[in-house]
């Protein structure tokens, strides 16, 4: 049996915690699409953890790494940041991203480590002596092949599209630090706790919300198949931008105002610059009070663990706080 089969079971054993969790919640049509991706997510790492433990993963981009016991890990994503941090013996960690110890909101664990600033640095990377780098692959595949080349064992975790792709990532990251039960436990408190956010509010009562960001003149979202898409399901919403698009789209401001969500999910301070462009003012959120919801970017669009507090930020200015916030905080229990 190879590595990833085994993987998989462990994933999908923690994603199955999400019907066990909430079968008995009402659940809109977008909770249980999110279930059933989670769910299928999970199986595509693997199948049996009966058949005996893998000696060496496949990573993302079909490379194997021997799985052994690593003590200079390094990371060099936010995701695998997070991850790290819930997972790894905080002393097999020696660096984590520059990015996420200035930004994420859990940036305070990360402190008495070196910071990875960019992989491009060979020579940085390489007076930190990893013997293993967990990066998310993106872009330019020559980036990962250059650090291969130097001699650095690199494990790439895919792209980053919200929780089809966190789950198993977790449990990759908790068997390549040698404790899969821990990878088990997290992925079933984040997806059973991602369904809870808002499994109180009936269909009839989830307003239509989308994430919008403008730059320098443009207006760019985030819908299904990326994290913005799963935070705005399960924080209440019904994500409007979905019905005709996907991924990360740039839209027209025409598009916009078809689409006229009642909320809008975007990053600190951009409200001004939404609602005062041209035509946008007169999008019902906009005249709306609590129709512009704000989140910091750093938590907003990050791709890992912290959607779950994204998603319960954005439920309570939509909904109100859940009636169990400890519980949704702890996995729904």
């Amino acid at each position: 049996m190879n590595a990833i089969a085994w993987l998989n079971y462990g994933a999908l054993t923690g994603a199955l915690a999400l019907s066990v969790a909430a079968a008995a919640l009402p659940r809109s049509s977008d909770q249980r699409a999110l279930a059933g991706r989670q769910d299928a997510g999970a199986r595509s790492v693997g199948a049996a953890v009966s058949e005996g433990n893998p000696t060496s993963l496949e990573d993302h981009a079909g490379v194997a790494v021997t799985l052994r016991d690593f003590r200079r890990i390094v990371s060099a994503s936010t995701v695998a940041d997070a991850l790290l941090v819930e997972l790894c013996e905080p002393d097999r960690v020696m660096a984590f991203t520059g990015y996420g110890a200035r930004r994420s909101s859990r940036g305070y664990r990360y402190a008495g480590k070196a910071l990875v600033e960019d992989t491009a640095d060979i020579e940085a990377l390489l007076a930190l002596q990893p013997d293993l780098v967990l990066l998310n692959g993106y872009g330019d595949p020559r980036r990962i092949a250059r650090l291969r080349e130097a001699g650095l064992t690199v494990y790439d975790l895919g792209p980053m599209r919200g929780l089809a792709t966190l789950v198993p990532n977790v449990h990759e990251v908790a068997a390549l630090v040698g404790h899969p039960e821990r990878g088990r436990r997290l992925a079933t408190a984040l997806v059973r706790g991602m369904a809870a956010v808002a499994a109180d509010i009936p269909p009839s009562q989830r307003r239509r919300g989308m994430y919008l960001s403008g730059y320098g003149g443009r207006l760019f979202g985030g819908t299904a198949g990326t994290s913005y898409h799963d935070v705005l399901t399960s924080a209440g919403l019904v994500d409007a931008a979905a019905v005709a698009h996907r991924d990360w789209p740039e839209y027209t401001p025409e598009q916009i105002l078809t689409l006229d969500p009642d909320i809008l999910v975007t990053n600190t301070g951009m409200r001004k610059i939404l609602c005062g462009q041209a035509g946008l003012d007169r999008l019902r959120a906009c005249s709306a009070p609590g129709g512009v919801v704000e989140l910091d970017d750093a938590l907003l669009g990050d791709p890992g663990p912290a959607m779950l507090d994204a998603a319960l930020t954005v439920r309570e200015a939509v909904h109100g706080a859940p009636p169990a916030l400890g519980a949704v905080r702890r996995g729904g229990e």
